[in-house]
């Protein structure tokens, strides 16, 4: 009788081998990714000890480091309500009145250039306060390049307008509440005392810059109808222009003495008692969330790496060792790693 199993008996060590294979060939693919899946959970498992340690120590040595070394960044705010323009003011009664109502209602209208809800008007201060202009002026007015550089070296480079503005401007912040009309500013400094002050400062530029803008307009508004008064012959133009131009001298008064001009201060700057940022539990998280990831990664990443290479040797080595039908059957990884779970897969005999 042929030994090799031609004759349709199979020798022990061939059963064994059909036996494995067997497992494998009546495996699912879900089945088969389970084992696999399994495989990799007590890979992690039997190193938790490296994964818990590595990923709480560093997550507290960041929380420490972040608490008690980092520069802690205080934010002042502040809140306004913004003001729309004035109003037009009476032009008079009786006839007088309607001729204003007419022409000069029409005309006056336009130089006071109509309302405009809270909401444009806190963009458009929002806008103003985070353009280069107004920055540029506010730190040279209070001359805040050192608070907002700080001590730097003689071979440090030159800080430029721009970069100053970039700086500043990264600090400062604003925010709207559309239920109640406010905003609200904001501004980050390492220094409360100082971040409280820069933040009054924005509030008195912009108020002034407003305010400017504002007489300007008056004044050009007046001084136009001033002219168009001397070419004028008519008399009854002569009269309305008179009093728009009367109307446009009192709004440029009414500007340059109302302090709640533009808007009205709700609340004035004023800084929390604990630090805005940077804070330790979040980068304390943070830093745990990362270290396991990576921890975890690296450990499945070099048991992919040494299978691979086991792999890649068998392939590689020369065929002078015995044959397999010479060796024992060797069971699967999967059966050596789960066997209860590769046994209930097996078919019933």
């Amino acid at each position: 009788m042929d030994p090799s199993g031609s004759n349709g008996h199979s020798t022990p060590s061939a059963g064994g081998n059909a036996t494995v294979a067997g497992a494998h060939a009546h495996l699912t693919e879900a089945q088969h990714a389970t084992l696999q899946f399994l495989y990799y959970v007590n890979l992690l498992r039997a190193r938790w000890i490296l994964i818990v340690s590595l990923t709480i120590g560093i997550g507290l040595a960041c929380g420490l480091y972040t608490k008690f070394l980092t520069v802690k960044w205080y934010r002042a705010q502040a809140i306004v309500t913004p003001v729309a323009p004035e109003a037009s003011l009476s032009m008079g009664t009786g006839a007088a009145g309607d001729m204003v109502d007419g022409l000069g209602g029409g005309i006056a209208s336009i130089l006071e250039g109509g309302g405009a809800d809270t909401v444009t008007l806190a963009e458009r201060y929002t806008a103003i306060m985070n353009s280069y202009a107004f920055t540029t002026d506010l730190v040279s007015k209070y001359h805040l390049e050192h608070n907002i550089v700080g001590a730097r070296s003689p071979n440090a480079p030159t800080v430029t307008k721009w970069s100053m503005h970039t700086m500043i401007t990264d600090r400062f912040s604003t925010e709207y509440d559309y239920k109640s009309g406010n905003l609200t500013l904001y501004f980050l400094d390492p220094s409360p005392v100082e971040a409280q002050r820069v933040l009054g400062y924005y509030l008195d530029s912009l108020r002034d810059k407003l305010r400017n803008e504002e007489v300007q307009a008056g004044a050009s508004a007046a001084a136009s109808l001033e002219e168009e008064v001397r070419k004028s012959s008519d008399a009854l133009l002569q009269t309305q222009l008179y009093e728009l131009m009367a109307r446009q001298i009192q709004r440029e008064k009414i500007a340059e003495v109302q302090s709640d001009f533009a808007f009205k201060v709700v609340e004035p700057p004023v800084v929390p008692d604990n630090y805005f940022s940077p804070k330790a539990r979040h980068n304390a998280t943070l830093a745990s969330s990362i270290t396991l990831v990576l921890v975890c990664t690296w450990i499945l990443a070099s048991d992919f790496i040494r299978r691979a290479k086991e792999q890649f040797a068998a392939v590689n080595q020369e065929p002078t060792a015995p044959s397999a039908d010479d060796q024992p059957p060797r069971p699967d990884d999967s059966e050596e790693v789960h066997p209860r779970f590769v046994r209930n897969l097996r078919p019933k005999g």
